[in-house]
Order: structure tokens, then sequence, then C-alpha cells
């Protein structure tokens, strides 16, 4: 099986948004907002990456394509630009206005970070080196663009994935808070 690495396009704005939903806590959001769907939820994620002016623009992503079909995604952006590209998504869902977990009210990235937003490789996929090949192509965009840092944001309940970021060479940089759930905030030089 060929796997290939590009730039996302509009088209694919249906999978990358399905493989998005499986870094968010979903679960939460659809208990947070009686309105919102599991199909409802993918749309509006849907839009965000057609979108030019979103964290999940395709403009921010890259994809792994197999068969024809994406089935790995990474996003990632500069992280002075993290207030205006969330702000469309503020506006949009409900669930992140006056409650608990007011998505305006987080800080995940700023400026001098090339910021690693959400990663996702299809379930039937995994074990094929998508994931580290997506990192790759993230690092050289993110070199390419000028940064020597980029960094991303791994729930402390996820040992499995904080070892594989140690294992590309990220390091502890700090603590957040995200939803509620305490976040490591890791970095990785790219000098």
């Amino acid at each position: 099986m060929e796997i290939t690495i590009r730039d996302c396009r509009k088209e694919d704005a249906s999978s990358v948004a399905r493989l998005i939903m499986m870094a968010w806590p979903v679960e939460e959001f659809l208990a947070m907002d009686p309105s919102l769907t599991l199909e409802s939820l993918h749309e509006r994620i849907r839009r965000y990456v057609e979108a030019d002016n979103t964290l999940y623009s395709y403009v921010n992503t890259i994809v792994a394509v197999a068969d024809d079909k994406v089935c790995g995604a990474i996003n990632g952006y500069d992280g002075a630009s993290y207030e205006r590209l969330k702000q469309p998504i503020i506006d949009d869902l409900s669930v992140f206005r006056n409650s608990p977990n007011d998505f305006s009210k987080v800080k995940e990235t700023g400026p001098g970070e090339y910021y690693l937003d959400s990663i996702g490789v299809d379930p039937s996929m995994r074990s094929h080196g998508i994931g580290s090949r997506l990192f790759e192509a993230v690092f050289i965009k993110a070199r390419e663009a000028g940064f020597s840092k980029v960094g991303l944001l791994v729930d402390v309940d996820k040992p499995k994935a904080e070892a594989l970021y140690k294992r590309l060479g990220f390091t502890l940089a700090g603590t957040k808070d995200f939803f509620g759930h305490e976040m490591k905030h890791m970095q990785k030089d790219l000098l």
C-alpha cells in the first residue's frame, strides 16, 4: 500500500473533520450542548476545515492518503495566530461560550511557537508509520516558515501519546488547564 503525504485540500474536509474529532473531547461537548449531535458536530468541523481562517483550516493541515482516501491528518500554525484563528469557532459553537470550560479563555499557544493543534490517524491505518511521516512533514513546514520550536499539548492521562512525543524529541515545557484537564505543554527544537 502506497501512502502519500500532501497538503490538505478543501475536498478533504469531511475526512479531516472525522480525524480531528478523534482528538476532541467529543462526549463532553455533546453533554454541554444537548442541541449538538455527532453528525452536527462533524458538519461544523467540516466547515472549519473548508474555511481559510480557522484553527482547523485546510491551509493549516497536512494529510496522509492511501488508496485515494485520507487516512491521517495533522494541523499546525503560527502560535501568534491562535486567538484570531479560534474566534470563528467560538462564534459558531455555543458550547464554548459561558460554560465552565470557556474556550475563549483557553490559551493553548502563543507567539514564537509553531503549534500542532490536532493529529489523527484512522484506527485501521495505525502502525504503518503514518503519524511519524505526518510529524516529519509538519516539522519541515514549520522550519520553512522560520520557526525553531514546535509545540503541542498532551493530556496527562495519555502516557502512550506522551511517550510517542518524547520519541519524536519533544520535552516538557510546562502544564496548562484545558477544558478541566491538566495538559502537558511539550516542545521540540527544530534546530
